[in-house]
């Protein structure tokens, strides 16, 4: 097979069903979105800001947590909602816009200083670039940011002498439901976590499969990934907890295109790249983003049943007061103070300085839940369940994190669904070591040992990011322990591409 119009191919079709998958699954009006607070306040923050660039009046400015922020909100939504339906906007028309009343042109919005402002930048820049406010746009950024990297992932799949892969893994991707969700989530920014993480593959991929890199390609994919990986931490936090499986990649590239085995060289290029790849965050970094340790002490509930955590906010509330922070019972949003941030962090080192193997033992039950996805393991034809159910009053509103979508183990397009056992996502990359293992045992896969170490070394970067964010912060907030499903329909990529590659090889054998 070509492999230029083989990755052609493989990304335009992975990027025209992501669209039409999106377009399907969010086919409802704006009225009919489920959570969407967070997404109006995007919206209004965003429209806000467009609806006042240029005037040379001062204008009263508010935050959106409260007061007259939170009731332009409201106005913002309930206008927008009812426009967008009597002007005929379909959801899948992104593009178009529609008038803004001058009543709604009445202060400038901001978020509250702990939210991450991406998405409401990337808002701002859509509106001044389409000419007015879109009322669905906010509900394609992350499905328009995936695109070009599938496209990538397919173009560097095929170079590097994987075109089956190249075809099978954006396609697989685009085939669960639970990637097209994520990336047009009202609810949060979460699908930026997961553009972050596939940019990684095409990183990775060419670093190293196929021929070695140059040290010139390793630094220009780096610096492409930079652009993209600034974007996706803008919009998510919690998307530089990706960082150790960038630098892996990095560092294994770097020793594949060193021209001799000198450390200092190896240690320079990967160093640079490094530099790369941070850069554009560096540059276009904002003050505000999401609070850490709120979700650290909660996540802890996800496996402590000893020292009361639990992933819900109101009772880390109960233990602030308990601690003496005044909080107000009834608050307009989740709103914490840098106070709060402090006094949490104080008890997590506590409880961990205390008890070491406690919280060693949570790490490890986070890796295992990650890794094989347990949460997933009830099949619903078998089981009559399709999650797990939480067990204890730690876990909080775990179970609702994870019905925000479908689950990773579904598979369909459009309106069809089907539910897979866990059990066949996990079995690619437990067969791909198999084989690389039996490789110098056995003659029939020695010749395919060469191409399954790097194939292996690939999924352990993807993996080594896919851990870092659900193993130090939590699995309870289910989007982002989901994510690690990349890894196995990656290494299913892999492992049909190994299984064309021996059925070419015995065709032209016997022929």
């Amino acid at each position: 097979m070509r492999r230029i119009p083989v990755a052609v191919l493989a990304g335009l079709s992975a990027c025209v069903l992501l669209g039409y998958d999106t377009a399907a699954r969010r086919s409802g009006d704006l009225a009919s979105l489920r959570t969407p607070r967070r997404f109006w306040e995007d919206v209004t923050v965003a429209a806000s800001h467009h609806l006042d660039r240029g005037d040379p009046r001062p204008v009263p400015t508010a935050t959106v947590a409260g007061g007259a922020g939170a009731d332009l909100r409201h106005a913002y939504q309930r206008y927008l909602s009812r426009v967008a339906g009597e002007a005929g906007v379909r959801p899948w028309q992104f593009w178009r816009t529609v008038p803004v009343k001058p009543f709604l042109d009445r202060g400038r919005v901001v978020l509250r200083h702990n939210d991450d402002p991406g998405r409401a930048l990337l808002l701002g820049a859509g509106f001044r670039l389409l000419g007015g406010v879109a009322p669905y746009l906010g509900l394609w950024l992350g499905t328009l940011a995936a695109m070009p990297v599938l496209a990538w992932i397919a173009w560097e799949l095929a170079t590097a002498g994987r075109p089956v892969a190249a075809m099978t893994f954006p396609l697989a991707l685009v085939s669960l439901p639970f990637v097209v969700e994520v990336l047009s989530l009202p609810y949060s920014a979460v699908g930026f976590y997961l553009v972050g993480l596939l940019t990684l593959v095409p990183l990775a991929a060419h670093a190293l499969l196929g021929d070695p890199p140059t040290p010139r390609s390793l630094l220009v994919r780096a610096a492409a990934a930079g652009l993209v990986f600034a974007c996706c931490v803008l919009c998510r936090g919690g998307t530089i907890l990706l960082l150790p499986g960038y630098a892996l990649a990095l560092i294994l590239g770097a020793r594949r295109a060193a021209a001799g085995p000198s450390l200092r060289v190896v240690t320079g290029l990967a160093a640079l790249g490094l530099v790369l790849l941070l850069a554009p965050y560096a540059v276009v970094r904002q003050p505000g983003h999401h609070e850490a340790w709120v979700g650290i002490w909660e996540g802890l509930g996800d496996f402590d049943r000893e020292k009361g955590h639990a992933w819900f906010d109101p009772e880390a509330r109960n233990v602030l007061r308990r601690e003496g922070h005044s909080i107000p019972r009834v608050l307009a949003g989740p709103t914490w103070t840098a106070d709060q941030e402090r006094t949490l962090r104080r008890l997590v080192l506590r409880h961990v300085a205390e008890d070491p193997s406690w919280y060693a033992a949570i790490l490890a039950k986070r890796l295992v839940a990650t890794a094989t996805l347990s949460k997933l393991w009830p099949f619903g034809p078998r089981d009559g369940l399709t999650m797990a159910p939480s067990t204890s009053a730690n876990e909080g509103v775990m179970d609702v994190y994870y019905r925000l979508t479908t689950t990773a183990d579904f598979v369909g397009l459009g309106g069809a669904l089907r539910e897979v056992p866990v059990e066949l996502l996990l079995l690619p990359p437990a067969l791909l070591a198999g084989l690389w293992w039996a490789g110098p045992r056995t003659v029939r896969f020695r010749d395919a040992r060469a191409r399954l170490g790097p194939a292996l070394l690939l999924l352990g970067c993807v993996a080594c990011a896919a851990l870092t964010l659900p193993v130090a912060i939590t699995t309870a907030s289910a989007l982002e322990a989901q994510c690690f499903a990349v890894v196995h329909l990656l290494a299913l990529a892999l492992l049909v591409d190994e299984a064309a590659r021996g059925i070419r090889r015995r065709a032209s054998a016997s022929a």
